[in-house]
């Protein structure tokens, strides 16, 4: 072979190598050699039931699925969700291992190892310095249910709301109310699927808070229904309250014996149906209790208990409810200083009663009482009695030296022990009920005010030693009055219904304090003279009378601003009327027997006086 030739011949060779090796390089950029495809990293101990798996990403032309190797596969629990996504989550059960296999299509496959921590149960306190009254939350899960060991307690309340309902034993959020110093063990369990786990709570209770003792009333630590002193509640106010009634179980409210610092309790109104008797046994440091507008019937024996108590109402029972009778222990208030049981029904007062040593205030009226006991005589600290009775007023009441206010109803007749007159406070007395007559003492008294009706058949002669009556209201079927009842030279109003009646005293005059007086519905056949001489009269009321002319100076009366005539027999209108025009706003006289033609003339005379009859 000659040089040339395999100079040739080398040349080309090169060039088909050198274009052979191009050609693989660009075939190889095209389609490159398959990588393998892993599963990820393997992942232990999750806490959760699922996690997020982490195979390497797809290309566009490949395809891949997840299936599990091997683990505990139960319906439900156990899935991905999309077994086609490399990075799927993939749920698991609690306490299982697993190994999952990434299948790549036409490539690799790989497996991947998943651990899942065990299923765990686990109960928090949400109230740790509460002792006997707990809010508790609980991990849960598919379900769960809760055992109790410890004996009896007042509730258990499920704390989850809205929603699906469920029993109270399956709720993981709920409200334990024990009873003080007890043990309890509460153990929840939770399910999920197959699996079961268990916590346990061991409670260990002590007295009773105040705050608990809201929760069971509903109320907020804040609330203006609520008073603090020294860190302590002192005062509840329960007006209206519609949960007060729980006040009545401690079985079921127990926390409400909490309340040992109370002074004042205010149940005006509520749905309070029976007397509490946490207030007797737990409450003995109140003072002060009401129960108006309740449907309480009866108190408990043990509201003796309260000895620090200063005032108890229960007034205007609802509902029919009728307070018939008083405890016997009632007597053992000796701190008690008012008591107001008006319209409570009241029909029986324990002998006991004597002994409310510091009682002042007694309100026991439209009750009627079938048996008001002598002992009310031994409260020597009363000033203020109202009672209404069936039968009459105890003597021993004129015993009662501090008595300053004195109201008495009886449906049948009364009379007044004849010391009444050693009642050296008595500034008033209101007498309803029939009388015979009024004791000679009577006029000892130091009264201002006095209103007595309903039969008083006659008054004392020394009626007018009453030298501070400011007041006088006089009923019953008296004829005339003592001479004696011009001689009180501070009385201001007198008023006297007495059908029989026949004439005012002569010398009525004398009574130059006398601003109002009436005398309707009598016998009266003329004024006495001497009106005309009460120079501070305002108001003047002789209507229903058989008066038939008015004396001369009865136009004297300069102040005189309302005067009733009607419906007596006047035959005449004296012009004199027009020298009160200055004074006299109202003035009735018809039911008369004047001429009309007068009528008309007296307005003319008082253009700016009412006149009935109005013309």
């Amino acid at each position: 072979m000659t040089k040339p030739f395999f100079t040739i011949t080398l040349s080309v060779f090169l060039i088909i190598c050198c274009f052979a090796a191009c050609k693989k390089e660009i075939e190889t950029r095209v389609k490159p050699a398959p990588a393998f495809a892993t599963a990820g990293t393997n992942q232990q101990n999750v806490s959760e039931f699922s996690v997020k798996l982490n195979a390497d990403s797809l290309n566009r032309d490949q395809s891949g699925k997840w299936s599990i190797v091997s683990g505990l596969n139960e319906s439900g629990k156990v899935y991905f969700d999309d077994p086609t996504k490399p990075d799927t989550r993939f749920h698991g059960m609690p306490g299982e291992a697993y190994e999952l296999k990434w299948d790549v299509s036409g490539y690799s496959s790989s497996t991947v190892k998943i651990a899942f921590k065990p299923l765990q149960a686990r109960i928090v306190n949400a109230s740790p310095n509460n002792k006997t009254q707990f809010y508790l939350t609980c991990d849960n899960y598919d379900k769960g249910e809760w055992v109790i060991e410890g004996g009896s307690y007042a509730y258990f309340r499920n704390q989850s709301f809205g929603g699906t309902v469920i029993p109270d034993m399956n709720a993981p959020n709920i409200k334990f109310q024990g009873y003080a110093h007890r043990q309890y063990k509460l153990t929840w369990t939770t399910h999920y699927g197959s699996k079961s786990a268990s916590a346990s709570i061991t409670i260990n209770t002590g007295d009773y808070l105040e705050n608990e003792g809201l929760s069971e009333l509903q109320l907020d630590p804040g609330s203006y229904r609520v008073t603090y002193e020294r860190g302590h509640i002192t005062e509840l106010n329960l007006q209206s309250s519609g949960i007060a009634h729980v006040l009545a179980d401690t079985l079921k409210a127990p926390a409400i014996q909490a309340f040992t610092y109370l002074k004042r309790l205010n149940l005006n109104g509520s749905a309070t149906f029976i007397f509490p008797e946490v207030i007797g046994d737990k409450f003995q440091s109140l003072e002060y209790l009401d129960m108006t507008a309740t449907v309480v019937s009866s108190i408990a024996n043990n509201i003796g208990k309260l000895t620090k108590l200063k005032e108890f109402v229960y007034e205007n029972p609802q509902m029919g409810a009728t307070l018939y009778s008083l405890p016997s222990s009632f007597g053992q208030l000796e701190n008690l200083e008012v008591l107001r049981l008006g319209t409570s029904g009241l029909k029986y007062i324990p002998e006991s009663f004597g002994q409310l040593k510091k009682l002042r205030f007694c309100n026991l009226s439209s009750l009627y009482i079938e048996r008001f006991p002598e002992s009310i005589g031994e409260c020597s600290a009363l000033e203020h009695l109202a009672a209404s009775t069936v039968g009459g007023i105890p003597a021993s009441v004129s015993k009662l030296k501090n008595l300053r206010y004195l109201y008495w109803n009886s449906g049948t007749k009364i009379s007044l022990a004849d010391n009444v007159g050693n009642m050296s406070a008595l500034d008033t007395i209101i007498l309803s009920g029939g009388m015979d007559g009024l004791p000679a003492s009577f006029a000892k008294l130091p009264l201002r005010f006095v209103d007595i009706t309903g039969g008083l058949a006659s008054l004392p002669a020394n009626f007018g030693d009453l030298r501070k009556l400011e007041r006088l209201t006089l009923g019953g079927s008296f004829a005339t009055l003592p001479a004696t009842i011009t001689q009180l030279p501070k009385i201001r109003i007198l008023t006297i219904y007495a059908n029989n009646l026949r004439s005012l005293p002569a010398d009525i005059g004398n009574l130059k304090t006398l601003t109002y007086l009436r005398c309707t519905n009598a016998q009266l056949t003329a004024i006495p003279a001497s009106i005309g001489d009460l120079p501070e009269l305002e108001e003047l009321w002789l209507g229903q009378n058989t008066i038939k002319t008015l004396p001369d100076n009865f136009f004297n009366l300069t102040k005189i601003r309302t005067v009733d005539l009607g419906n007596n027999q006047l035959s005449t209108l004296p012009t004199a009327f027009g020298k009160l025009k200055g004074s006299l706003s109202a003035l009735y006289v018809h039911g008369n027997n004047y001429p009309t033609e007068e009528l008309v003339a007296l307005k003319a005379l008082l253009p700016t006086t009412y006149i009935s009859p109005y013309i």
